[in-house]
């Protein structure tokens, strides 16, 4: 059974949220942060994969994106100040939510890319889930966060942080997608041609984020390659970092490894890097996902 609400979030914002319950009694719980530029409903299969193994899910659209930037006029801005902390601190309140709706389970959470680095962020500031799960994460080159920083703020003098942000998302989507123009737009995200096209074709997809999200993303990527910040993470906690060898977010491969291994430098016990042959950025949409799927699964139930 899935359905949709609302909680409100610390700044009075109306934030949606889906979940996805399964017929008889959860044994656990995976609460989904969805990546830039898409929305919470696009995990509906997934989520109801889990469901028929007593695993419920739950998802917000994070804010800029989906039911809660509400038109398509909203999408692709945080906030006006510090975006990126608001966003992982709905995150936690969507934890609380699952926590008064199931005390006592395990609630395991899953990032997929600029998800995954929200995760990242929230295990840092939280320690209140028994697992977590990295889709199509990266190891940002410290200089381009850098670079990525100061050009952000240089543009905002003469653009408002409310604009879209062409040249960033050619920097970004676009400089992904190079790889793969002959196939089409969006064909680094995916073999599967139908869902590329299905991504392409909604509205509340693929649009070009503004300015300010620009500058919260690279907010938040500053933040999460500082070792500091990520010694805060309890050592005991697991990661399971996931990607396609062919993902261009992650460098086919060499970003999700690189971060297992900081993770593992931090002390972490249970990190474990999967890199799946062939498949893009959408591990969760690839030809051959069913292998994901179960791959994902056994590792939710071992750690629930």
């Amino acid at each position: 059974m899935k359905k949709i609400d609302f909680f409100t979030s610390d700044d009075k914002i109306k934030i949606a949220y889906y979940c996805w319950l399964p017929e008889e009694e959860p044994i656990g719980i995976v609460q989904i942060s969805h990546g830039m530029a898409e929305f919470a409903e696009r995990y509906d299969n997934f989520a109801k994969f889990l469901n028929k193994h007593r695993i419920a899910v739950y998802a917000n659209d994070h804010r800029g994106h989906g039911k809660t930037a509400g038109s398509i006029d909203n999408l692709g801005y945080f906030a006006k100040e510090n975006g990126w902390i608001k966003v992982v601190t709905d995150m936690r309140i969507l934890t609380r939510v699952i926590r008064q709706d199931y005390p006592g389970l395990p609630v395991i959470l899953l990032g997929h890319s600029m998800g995954s680095f929200l995760a990242r962020t929230y295990i840092t500031l939280y320690d209140d889930i028994s697992g977590v799960i990295l889709s199509g994460t990266a190891a940002q080159p410290k200089a381009m966060i850098v670079a990525g920083r100061f050009l952000s703020i240089f543009q905002s003098i003469s653009n408002k942080d409310t604009d879209p942000s062409p040249f960033f998302d050619n920097m970004s989507f676009g400089a992904f997608n190079k790889p793969f123009e002959k196939e089409g737009p969006m064909s680094w995200l995916s073999r599967d041609k139908k869902a590329v096209q299905k991504y392409v074709d909604d509205p509340y997809c693929g649009f070009i984020c503004t300015l300010g999200m620009f500058k919260d993303l690279f907010y938040g990527l500053n933040y999460i390659s500082k070792k500091q910040h990520n010694q805060w993470i309890r050592f005991t906690l697991p990661i399971y970092i996931v990607a396609g060898s062919e993902d261009p977010v992650g460098n086919k491969g060499k970003g999700p490894e690189k971060v297992g291994e900081m993770y593992r430098q931090c002390q972490l016990e249970d990190v474990t890097v999967t890199i799946f042959e062939d498949m893009r950025h959408e591990i969760l949409n690839e030809v051959g996902k069913e292998k994901v799927y179960e791959d994902l699964l056994e590792w939710i139930i071992h750690h629930i």
